[in-house]
C-alpha cells in the first residue's frame, strides 16, 4: 500500500506542477497559451497514451506467450508417458522377425495405452507411425488424406529438429493449416505424431476489452500465420507492413520487443519452441480520441482559452486514469495464476530472484516445494473440472496459512512453491518454524481434502531447503527443494523432507 501511495503522490505532484505551467503561460499571452495547449497537452497526451497502450499490449502479449507455452508444454509432456514401458516405445512394426500373433498382441497393448493417454487432451491425432507408414493409434482422416501418395513417416520425420529431445513442431504440413503437429521419435523406426486444431488456441488468447482493434497472431519460424484474430490471415505470410517493421529485431526464446512505427504499435514475444506472438494495433486507432480532442480545442481556444485549459486538464485526467487502471489490471493478470489465485511460475521466479538480490549475504531463507500425491486419480475418477476445483482450493488454503511475507506460487499442474526470507533469525528458530509450518500444511490439507483422500488417496508431499549462503540462483534453490520433494515421494508420500538430512523427518 505504501508503494502505491508514494506513486500516487508523485503523480499528483507532477500534475499540480503541470497546472501551474498552464496557468502561467495563459497569464502571459493567449496566443502562447493556445500553442501550449496544442503542443504540450494534446501532443504529450498522445505520446503518453501510446506509451501506456504499448505497456498494455506488452503485458497482454506476455500473458499469451505464457499461456501458449503452458499449452505446448502439456502437449510435449503427455507423449512422454509412452516411455513408461519399453513395450510401447521399442516395438518396431517393420521387424520381420515378429510373428503375426505377437504383432497383433503388441499393437493392441499400444493402442490401449495410446487411448488412455490421448484422452487427456483434445488431440486430433495421437498415434505412432513406423518407417513403412504403418500406424498404431488414431490418425484422423484429415491427416491421412494429406498423404494419399505415401511419405507419411518421411515427411513428419523431417520436422524432428530438436536433437536434444528428439522432437519438433510443425504447421502447414502439405498445405493444411487447420492443425499444428508435435512429433517425437520413439525409436529409429517409429515416431509419435500428435496434433490439435489451431482453433483450440482460442482458449489461450487474451483479448483486452480496451483494445478491440488489436490483431493477435501466432507465427512460426517462417513467419506463416498459424493463428490470428483475423481468420483470413491464417496460413498466409505475416502482412508486409508488420513484417518489415520487425525485421532486424533480435528474437530469442523469452525475448520481448516493442516497436512503434508511424502506422502501427507492435509487440512480439517468443515462445519456447521458437514460435512468436505478434500483437499489433493501428496508431491512428490509439490516437483517434486525441485527434478529435485536438480539433475541438483549436476551434474554441481563441475565444475561451482559459476555459479550454480547464477542460483540457480534465480530459487529460479522465484519459490517464482508465489507462493507468488498464495497465495495472493487466499486469496483475499477467502475474497471477488464474486458476489457483497465487503467482504463476514466471512471476514467482521473478519475485524470488528479486528477493535473493536484495537479501544480505548472511540472511537465511526457506524454499518449499509442495506436490499433491495421486492428483491424477482426481482427474481420472472425478473429472478435470473437479481437479481444477482442487487446485483452486489448494491456492486458497496456502493463502490462508501464509501471510504477505511468504511468496506463494503455482509452478504448474499440482505443484506449488513457497519462499520466505528470514532476516536476523537463527537457523534453529527457522528450522523449528519450518517444521511447524509443514505440520500445519499437512494437517490443514488433510482437513480440507478429507473426502478426496478417502476417494483418491489424495495427500501432499513437501521438500524443504533452507538457504544458508548468499545464493542468488533461483534454479539452485528449486532443484535442491525438488530433490527433497523427490525423497518425500520415494519414502511413501504424505510427508516432508529437509534437503541434506541423512535422517528424514516425517509427519503423516
Amino acid at each position: 500500500m505504501s508503494m502505491k501511495k508514494e506513486k500516487r503522490e508523485r503523480s499528483d505532484e507532477r500534475f499540480r506542477l503541470f497546472q501551474y505551467e498552464v496557468l502561467f503561460v495563459f497569464a502571459m499571452l493567449i496566443i502562447v497559451v493556445t500553442a501550449f495547449l496544442d503542443y504540450v497537452i494534446l501532443d504529450r497526451t498522445g505520446k503518453a497514451m501510446q506509451e501506456k497502450v504499448s505497456d498494455l499490449i506488452a503485458a497482454n502479449s506476455r500473458q499469451i506467450e505464457l499461456n501458449i507455452n503452458s499449452y505446448l508444454e502439456r502437449m510435449e509432456t503427455t507423449p512422454t508417458l509412452l516411455f513408461s514401458d519399453e513395450a510401447f516405445y521399442l516395438y518396431d512394426a517393420t521387424d520381420e522377425n515378429i510373428d503375426e500373433y505377437d504383432k497383433v498382441k503388441n499393437e493392441d497393448t499400444i493402442k490401449n495405452r495410446i487411448v488412455d493417454i490421448g484422452l487427456m487432451d483434445n488431440y486430433t491425432d495421437f498415434g505412432i507411425v513406423y518407417s513403412d507408414d504403418h500406424k498404431v493409434g488414431w490418425i484422423s482422416h484429415g491427416t491421412q488424406d494429406l498423404f494419399n501418395d505415401g511419405g507419411f513417416y518421411d515427411t513428419f520425420s523431417e520436422y524432428i529438429t530438436n536433437p536434444k529431445k528428439n522432437d519438433g513442431w510443425c504447421f502447414g504440413v502439405n498445405g493444411n493449416y487447420d492443425r499444428m503437429y508435435y512429433i517425437k521419435r520413439l525409436n529409429p523406426h517409429a515416431i509419435l505424431v500428435s496434433s490439435i486444431y489451431t482453433r483450440e488456441l482460442n482458449s489461450v488468447f487474451v483479448y483486452p476489452e480496451q483494445l478491440e482493434e488489436m490483431t493477435i497472431r501466432l507465427v512460426d519460424g517462417e513467419n506463416i500465420v498459424m493463428y490470428s484474430s483475423d481468420d483470413a490471415e491464417i496460413g498466409k505470410k505475416l502482412p508486409d507492413d508488420i513484417l518489415n517493421s520487425i525485421k532486424g529485431e533480435f528474437f530469442d526464446v523469452g525475448n520481448s520487443s516493442s516497436i512503434v512505427t508511424h502506422d502501427y504499435l507492435i509487440n512480439t514475444n517468443v515462445c519456447f519452441n521458437g514460435w512468436r506472438v505478434v500483437c499489433s494495433v493501428p496508431t491512428d486507432i490509439i490516437l483517434k480520441e486525441n485527434e478529435e480532442l485536438k480539433s475541438f480545442t483549436l476551434k474554441v481556444s481563441g475565444v475561451l482559452a482559459f476555459l479550454f485549459v480547464l477542460i483540457g486538464l480534465i480530459i487529460i485526467i479522465n484519459i490517464s486514469k482508465p489507462v493507468d487502471g488498464m495497465v495495472t489490471l493487466l499486469q496483475d493478470k499477467a502475474e497471477i495464476d488464474r486458476l489457483s489465485g497465487v503467482m504463476n511460475k514466471a512471476a514467482f521466479q521473478e519475485n524470488v530472484e528479486n528477493e535473493l538480490k536484495k537479501e544480505p549475504a548472511d540472511d537465511l531463507a526457506v524454499f518449499v516445494m509442495l506436490d499433491m500425491d495421486n492428483f491424477k486419480q482426481i482427474n481420472d475418477k472425478l473429472g478435470h473440472s473437479y481437479g481444477d476445483q482442487v487446485i483452486i482450493r489448494m491456492g486458497k488454503l496456502l493463502r490462508k496459512l501464509y501471510n504477505d511475507q511468504t511468496i506463494i506460487g503455482r509452478l504448474g499442474g499440482d505443484e506449488f512453491a513457497l519462499y520466505t526470507g528470514c532476516k536476523g533469525i537463527s537457523m534453529e528458530v527457522i528450522k523449528a518454524a519450518a517444521i511447524d509450518g509443514m505440520i500445519q500444511v499437512v494437517k490443514a490439507f488433510e482437513e480440507e481434502f478429507k473426502q478426496e483422500r478417502e476417494q483418491c488417496e489424495l495427500s501432499v508431499s513437501a521438500g524443504v531447503y533452507i538457504k544458508e549462503v548468499a545464493e542468488t540462483d533461483f534454479m539452485d534453490l528449486y532443484e535442491k527443494s525438488d530433490s527433497a520433494l523427490y525423497k518425500s515421494k520415494h519414502k511413501g508420500k504424505a510427508c516432508y523432507t529437509f534437503y541434506g538430512e541423512e535422517v528424514d523427518i516425517d509427519e503423516k
